[in-house]
């Protein structure tokens, strides 16, 4: 199989306000796709409706060959996507163990999973009994990370995974999204409004605007015409 997820000509919004408009996209197996465009594009909407926290207008959501639209979003992780949120994710009374072990409870494969991912991550037994919401802004972050990671068989979708970290805690982040890349053979969908990212990452980016995807390519490819537009054409 080529591709690992496809959404086609997908329309989605909240109530009768249309946020997504007529969306196409394809993540390949083992490929990183970055989402770029700014706050009110429509990039959240859209992982959203992904995941199935959104119904769709219309247009479909194929994850591994089988269509997902109208499935709960307990079903579709369960299938194997896992979800990073922009905010939140992680249990701040709860320990990094608890957190942990709350989802390992919940999926069955969870647990085997664990195993490889406390290798690439020291802070799962490193801080285990530390309480969640005691740890700084990047180390959260990459405790949400792993517990995405927990249920992704195929693919993880990160929505806006630097908003509120410092350059600093950015650094370590991308610097853990390249471990994900290289070693844990998945697919990746990251949507940033800060396209540094997800360029150093992605092997496609896609640029939303208003609800549409209106190019993609090459990160260098985004890079250079983005530059272009806002700098010489100011748009």
């Amino acid at each position: 199989m080529s591709n690992v997820l496809e959404i086609k000509n997908l329309k989605s919004g909240y109530g009768s306000v249309l946020i997504v408009n007529d969306a196409s996209l394809l993540v390949g197996v083992n490929e990183v796709v970055g989402i770029v465009g700014p706050n009110g594009a429509g990039k959240t909407t859209l992982l959203k409706t992904v995941l199935g926290f959104l119904k769709p207008w219309s247009g479909d959501v194929i994850y591994l060959g089988k269509r997902i639209n109208g499935l709960s979003t307990e079903k579709i992780v369960q299938l194997g996507i896992g979800y990073v949120p922009e905010r939140g994710g992680v249990l701040k009374t709860l320990t990094v163990r608890e957190n942990v072990e709350l989802v390992t409870g919940m999926f069955r494969e969870a647990s085997e999973k664990l195993r490889e991912l406390r290798k690439l991550f020291p802070l799962i037994d490193e801080r285990a009994s530390q309480v969640a919401g005691t740890l700084s802004g990047g180390e959260q972050k990459i405790l949400s990370v792993v517990l995405g990671l927990l249920t992704a068989k195929k693919l993880l979708v990160m929505d806006e995974p630097s908003a509120g970290l410092a350059p600093v805690a950015r650094k370590k982040l991308s610097n853990v999204l390249k471990n994900i890349k290289n070693n844990l053979g998945l697919s990746l969908l990251i949507a940033e409004q800060d396209p540094s990212l997800v360029t150093d990452l992605s092997d496609v980016v896609y640029v939303m605007e208003r609800g549409s995807f209106v190019r993609s390519g090459r990160p260098d490819e985004i890079v250079r015409t983005e530059v272009l537009r806002e700098h010489y054409l100011g748009l």
